[in-house]
Parts: C-alpha cells; structure tokens; sequence
C-alpha cells in the first residue's frame, strides 16, 4: 500500500489540474489567451510525462518533469506531486518547501489530498530543521546562505538541511545583521533580529555669502560728499593753476617784448628808471602783472595738491575692512522615533 499512494496521490491531482476553471474570465485579449493556453499546454504535458515517471517509479524523471511544470505554471495542484518526488529523490528540504506551499493554498475541501500531503510533510520535516525568522522592521530581506528566501514577515517557515548556515537580513538604511545557526533533523527554532538605523551622517554645508547690509546715509552720505567735494576742489584748484600759468607766461612774453622796443629807442632801460609814462610805465605794469599770475598759479597748485591729499587720506582712513562671510555646519541627526538637525558655525 505504501507504494501505490503516491501513484495514486499523482492521478487524483492530475485530473484536478486538467480540470477547467469555473467562471474563468474572457475578457483578454486574444493574444494573450492564446499565449496563456499554449503556455498551460505545455505545463500539462509535462505534468502528465510527470505523472507517468512517477507510475513507473522513475522518480528523478518525475521530479524533472514536475520542476519544469511548476515553472511554467507555479499552481498549488503542481506544488503537492512536486513535493513528493523531491521526497522521493532525497531532497526533503525541497519537499517540506513545496508540500507546505500546497497545504496553505489547497481548499479544504480536499481532505483526502490535504491529509496525504500533511503525511509527506511530517516525513520530510523529520530530517530538516524548520525556523522562523521574525524581523523588526517588516520589509527587510531574509537570506539564508547568501540567497534571498523572502521578505519579513515570512509566509512559512524555512527548512534548512542539517549543517551549520548563515541567516541574515538587510534592509537599506539599516545595519545588516546575521546570525549562524546549527540545523539539526527533526529540529524547530525561533530567530528574532531586530535591526538597527545606520549612524547619521555628518553633511558640511557652507552658503553663499551673505549681501552686506546696506550703509546708513547719515554716515555714508556725508563721507561721500566730503570725498567728492574735495575732489571737486582740488581739480578746480589745479585748473586754476593751469590757467594762471598762462597768463602769466603770456605777461612775461610782453614784458620782454617791451624791453626790446625800449632798448632800440633809447639804447638803455635805465632811461625808465623813475619814469611812468609811456612804454615805461606799460613794461613795469605788464611785469607786475607777471609776477602777480606767477604767485597765484604757485598757490593755486599748493592748494589743490592740498585739498587732494587730505581727501585721499580721508577716504583711506573711514573706510571699512571687508567682513570675513559667514559660514555654519549643518548636521542631520537620525533617531529610531526622532529626526533633526544640528547647526554649528558662525555668522
């Protein structure tokens, strides 16, 4: 009898699968469908070249078969045979996998089913070890021995052959956590990891600088008047010179113009001394006049030069060194119930 129940177990789930759906929906597209059928023909067939192996005790043919079905088309009517051959061919890891799966998807209206698949569960779990992983928080990724299983919270358990293996979980903007367990036959075991925020980070930021506040105009102003004013004078100061300065070389130029007719007439100009009239009087006006325009150009300059220093140091004097622009840090602070910032800096 014992050898005749999976053969059995394999027919009965084979005419559930070859079963059509009631109240399956028409409404795709034929594309679609017609993808959709060719893809579930080929998902019979094999579990029918499965089913046969299987009659025939060929069970690493049956499980081939079985295995490629259940890629095709992962149905929970596939899963039970997939599980009994996987027993059969000494993977009961697999099997526990598999015969889990059907028993949480499978009506209970199969209780026949259910209770064969429930037996070949309980063999299979005698040599695995199941675990349950519990993470905080949800979400995380569970891998054992480096391959992902699921995400927290699991559906099932996870059966592990007996031996030493690595389960971890990740969880981006957390630290990773693991653990090694020894996996024993028949064993049970609880796994809770409960995972932790990565440190804050540390983010310089310096800003651009700030504009400078705009200057008072009772300060200011007047600072610019003077500046201006003094320029002011001090190019009126030099043009004044300038202008001085030409009038007095145009004097001097008479001047020697008159002592030269003077001299022709009356062969000396000590004829003059004395005298004011004529060419005399005009040659000691004309060089009156000389040096009065000299004096004034000379102290029109003296001036000016004046005014422009003392405005030069003037400016130099009140004006304002450049304030150093402001900078500050600013830091985010990450807590498992708070978040924040932290500033640090000058302004």
């Amino acid at each position: 009898m014992m050898t005749k129940r999976p053969l059995l177990w394999t027919w009965s789930v084979a005419i559930a699968l070859l079963a059509p759906v009631a109240g399956a929906q028409q409404a795709s597209p034929q594309a679609a469908a017609q993808e959709s059928d060719a893809l579930t023909d080929k998902a019979r067939e094999l579990f029918e070249d499965g089913v046969k192996s299987a009659k025939a005790g060929k069970w690493s043919d049956a499980h081939a078969s079985f295995l490629a079905a259940w890629g095709i088309k992962p149905h929970y009517q596939i899963a039970s045979n997939l599980g009994v051959a996987s027993l059969k061919v000494g993977r009961p890891r697999d099997a526990a996998q598999y015969l889990s799966l059907y028993l949480r998807e499978a009506p209970a209206t199969k209780v026949q089913e259910r209770e064969r698949a429930e037996a070949s569960l309980k063999e299979a779990r005698a040599q695995v070890t199941a675990i349950t992983v519990q993470v905080t928080p949800e979400g995380a990724e569970v891998t054992v021995d480096g391959t992902t299983v699921g995400q927290a919270p699991l559906v099932d358990p996870v059966f592990l052959d007996p031996g030493k293996h690595d389960v971890g979980v990740k969880l981006e903007g957390y630290v990773p956590e693991a653990r090694v367990i020894e996996a024993t036959a028949g064993g049970t075991e609880m796994i809770r990891l409960q995972l932790k925020r990565r440190p804050a980070l540390s983010v310089a930021v310096r800003p651009e600088p700030l504009a400078p506040a705009a200057p008072s105009d009772s300060g200011s102003g007047a600072r610019t008047a003077v500046i201006v004013g003094g320029g002011v004078v001090a190019g009126a100061g030099v043009a004044a010179g300038v202008v001085l300065t030409v009038l007095a070389n145009s004097r001097a130029s008479e001047a020697e113009k008159l002592r030269k007719t003077l001299f022709k007439e009356k062969d000396s100009l000590s004829s003059c001394l004395g005298v004011f009239e004529g060419n005399c009087r005009k040659l000691k006006d004309t060089v009156n006049s000389n040096v009065d325009l000299s004096n004034a150009a000379f102290w029109s300059f003296v001036a000016a030069g004046a005014v422009g220093a003392g405005t030069l140091v003037y400016a130099l004097v009140t004006s304002k060194p450049a304030e150093p622009a402001p900078s500050f840090r600013v830091a985010p602070l990450l807590a498992p119930r708070a978040a924040g910032l932290s500033l640090s800096g000058q302004l």
